[in-house]
């Protein structure tokens, strides 16, 4: 008990000398690494260490690398800097991806590249924009068999055969467009690739994002051609069955 009332003691003692630091003005400021500051002014102080301007700037200084005098009159204690270092990176991160979402929201973009299917990601939902939607043909299930057709009935062979051909287009053009798909996507992501990152370009690239809406196209020009092919084969099959059940009914 007697140490966590002194423990309650020195907090708040370093709380206090951190909040009248605040203004403190040194002729110079020498860190561990032999980083000399001059014409400092202590702009606050955390559990990491002092914020200043100086004659070039402005600099955060960890506890680490100031004297000793500055970690015992400011209660430096190198665990729970550690802990408030996770926490500010945690909610940097946190902010960067809100960022970063909101700049993809306003660019008409899904939050996210979207989860190609089969894969253990979680999909993406994108937001509604005015952009036209690519609209991917369902790839989980495989297209039917055409239904089975009495041997000598000419009026169905030629519908099975196309819908064979059909079908063949599907399973050949589907990787191609999920490729370019792929690629538009990969493309978005280095177009906000800088956002909220250390050193990296804070804007969008607008060059990359006209390059990816160019791969978008393409995408959604081979899902159309898919798309048209299952319809066609979807017809092609109700009219086998309507010609089965006349053929059942004579």
């Amino acid at each position: 008990k007697k140490d966590a009332e002194e423990e309650k003691v020195r907090v708040a003692k370093a709380a206090a000398e951190r909040e009248s630091a605040v203004g403190e003005k040194h002729p110079s400021l020498t860190t561990g690494k032999g980083r000399t500051y001059k014409k400092v002014v202590i702009k606050g102080v955390d559990e990491v260490g002092v914020k200043i301007t100086h004659e070039y700037g402005t600099a955060r200084i960890k506890f680490e690398q100031l004297p000793e005098e500055f970690q015992t009159r400011f209660g430096y204690d190198a665990s729970r800097a550690q802990e408030f270092l996770s926490r500010e990176k945690d909610l940097e991160a946190a902010r960067a991806r809100a960022s970063i979402a909101a700049l993809r929201a306003n660019a008409g973009l899904p939050s996210s590249s979207p989860s190609r299917p089969g894969s253990t990601k979680p999909r993406t939902t994108k937001p509604r924009t005015t952009k036209p939607k690519t609209t991917r043909p369902e790839t989980t299930k495989p297209i039917g068999a055409a239904p089975s057709a009495p041997s000598n009935n000419v009026e169905i062979q030629p519908l099975m055969t196309r819908i064979a051909e059909l079908e063949q287009v599907v399973e050949k053009l589907r990787p191609e467009a999920e490729a370019l798909d792929d690629k538009a996507s990969e493309i978005e992501d280095d177009a906000f690739k800088g956002i909220g990152g250390a050193g990296g370009d804070p804007k969008v690239s607008q060059k990359k994002l006209t390059e990816a809406k160019s791969w978008r196209t393409k995408a959604e020009a081979v899902y159309s051609k898919i798309n048209t092919a299952r319809s066609e084969i979807r017809q092609l099959k109700r009219k086998i069955k309507l010609i089965e059940r006349s053929s059942k009914d004579k």
